[in-house]
């Protein structure tokens, strides 16, 4: 085999990939793809393999928990990784995601203030062929853990995706794979302080974008009465660079309102 042929079959990518939280030390960002076919990950106590096989494609994800395998009846294509809406795994069981602040905000009356939160995500595996159009999620996981709570009364209340999060001024150094940053614009409406405690979103509309150090949302809460307020996200990426993550609940239950009244309280 000559030179050429050599560069040409390449050698299989073997990527490993940890998430450095100590102070002062230089962070790698997540190499999120795509990446070529083989490629072999380990990350965060999970170990991905996508390689050719007889029939076509050969995926498989182990973790703790297990293994997932399957196959993709194609010759040739990318394996890409992204974020995506909090409300798949382990079961698609709720469409709203409740965010308990860690500490009461208190809003000053008639202003318009914004302030950063964490949420959690879910991590998607596509197939990607290179064609517009052309990447189908087959896979995801998630590496937070999944609670649930109910947002108002048990007869007419919503069972929601549950989080607890601090309230930061300025971006937060956070793991891109566990959780992501939401920027709120909170606008008190009313002629009074208010206290927030919490913050319930709808699924649909939710516009995620990533960047290897980085996934974020952007929101707004408008606060009309002492019991009510509305949410909904904004189509714009935290920082500049960033990639538009895939919307599926956006696709999946097109009907959704893109806003969320909250009704029970704040």
């Amino acid at each position: 085999m000559n030179k050429k042929q050599e560069k040409s079959v390449g050698k299989p990518d073997h990527l490993n990939w940890q998430y450095n939280e100590e102070p002062g030390q230089k962070v790698e960002g997540f190499p999120w793809g795509p990446h070529k076919v083989p490629v072999y990950l380990d990350f965060e106590g999970i170990s991905i393999s996508f390689e050719k096989c007889r029939e076509g494609l050969s995926y498989r994800r182990e973790d703790s928990f297990g293994a997932t395998e399957k196959t993709i009846i194609v010759e040739r294509g990318k394996l890409m990784f992204s974020p995506v809406e909090p409300f798949h795994t382990p079961v698609a069981l709720s469409n709203h995601l409740f965010i308990e602040l860690e500490h009461p905000v208190m809003l000053k009356p008639r202003t318009t203030h914004s302030l950063m939160v964490t949420f959690p995500l879910e991590l998607a595996v596509a197939f990607s062929s290179g064609k517009p159009g052309g990447s189908d999620v087959f896979d995801i996981f998630t590496l937070s853990r999944s609670k649930f709570t109910l947002y108002g009364s048990i007869r007419t209340g919503v069972v929601c995706k549950y989080w607890k999060s601090p309230v930061y001024k300025d971006v937060p150094a956070v793991n891109p794979l566990r959780q992501g940053v939401m920027k709120i614009d909170f606008n008190n409406q009313m002629a009074k302080w208010v206290e927030v405690q919490k913050v319930v979103f709808n699924a649909q509309g939710m516009k995620i974008y990533y960047s290897p150090y980085l996934v974020s949302l952007r929101a707004t809460v408008k606060i009309s009465s002492e019991i009510n307020a509305e949410t909904g996200f904004i189509d714009q990426p935290l920082q500049g660079g960033m990639s538009k993550a895939p919307e599926l609940f956006s696709t999946r239950f097109l009907k959704l309102p893109g806003r969320t009244a909250m009704e029970e309280g704040y």
